[in-house]
């Protein structure tokens, strides 16, 4: 059967035959191959991209970043025919715009930073380490502290680096081997305290306050200056030696309704007083209405102390 088969259609035919269908059968899988080589469809224009912005890049953030997403499959790159633009898309140059003019493509490439040991320089901080262990509001000596350096990603934001002049106070229970932080002192400071008992809704004068040194931690409204303190009563009862803070004032109602007061017109040279009667309630520099008692005539006045107001010019 062979035989006659070979018989018909000839050996050279056989052979030629045999030829053209193994070339296709080649070509097929070669094609195949090709399509299924990364390389020969996207490798070689994500290298070329690649390539391209490395040395786009500046030297310092080559070394330390690397462009991230590119290898990925869905990251697709055409041939471009010229080389690509890049530009940093936002500030932090973190963002990198590619984009080829010729083809309208363009996309976005995050850089990923890593730090090098050998390329990062390690900055660092001084800081002040306990000798020994200090009991809360007991003074720190300077022989209680060391100042030693350290690394700056090690120290705390805010761990004290300067020593003050002022004498330093623990303000809780300090062990040895702590790094002093801010929050762990207190200074001595110089406050106003009631030098005498002092009742609540009593007129408050620089009299009745003392500035004075304190080594303990006072309250963070404490009042340190006497100046602006007129015109306030005392919103409780104050004793002798305490801390005056901000809450302990309020302002003071100098003027009554029903009551009267003085009233002063004229000008800095010479100025005349007269009675009258309050027909409103008054603070420190509100602006009321009064009668003249001796004209019954209602005019309008500014508080100006304790029942002495001073006529509208």
């Amino acid at each position: 059967m062979h035989q006659t088969f070979y018989r018909r259609v000839g050996f050279k035919r056989i052979f030629a035959l045999s030829r053209r269908y193994t070339a296709v059968g080649l070509l097929f899988c070669s094609a195949s191959a090709y399509a299924n080589d990364p390389i020969a469809t996207e490798a070689s224009p994500k290298q070329i991209l690649l390539n391209q912005l490395l040395n786009w890049l500046p030297a310092d953030t080559a070394n330390t970043a690397m462009p991230q997403g590119i290898n990925d499959q869905r990251f697709k790159v055409p041939l471009c025919p010229q080389p690509f633009d890049f530009s940093f898309s936002d500030n932090s140059q973190r963002t990198i715009k590619a984009q080829c003019s010729s083809t309208n493509w363009q996309r976005l490439v995050r850089l990923k930073t890593s730090k090098s040991k050998t390329s990062s320089a390690v900055s660092f901080t001084y800081a002040y380490e306990l000798q020994s262990s200090i009991p809360a509001e007991q003074l720190i000596s300077p022989n209680d502290l060391k100042r030693i350096k350290k690394p700056h990603r090690h120290t705390a934001r805010n761990a004290l680096n300067k020593l003050p002049a002022e004498a330093l106070f623990a303000s809780r229970t300090l062990r040895k081997g702590q790094i002093l932080t801010n929050g762990d002192i207190y200074y001595a400071q110089t406050v106003a305290v009631a030098s005498k008992t002092i009742p609540a809704g009593y007129l408050i004068s620089e009299d009745d306050l003392k500035l004075q040194k304190v080594d303990f931690k006072v309250p963070k409204d404490a009042i340190s200056d006497l100046s602006g303190l007129q015109h306030l009563a005392a919103n409780r009862l104050i004793h002798p030696g305490s801390v005056l803070r901000k809450r302990d004032l309020k302002k003071a109602k100098l003027v009554r309704r029903g009551e009267e007061v003085i009233l002063s017109a004229g000008s800095d040279r010479y100025s005349i007083e007269t009675t009258a009667t309050a027909l409103q309630d008054g603070y420190f520099g509100d602006q009321i209405k009064l009668k003249n008692i001796n004209s019954n005539q209602v005019v309008r006045a500014i508080v100006s102390g304790s029942n002495r107001t001073r006529a509208l010019r």
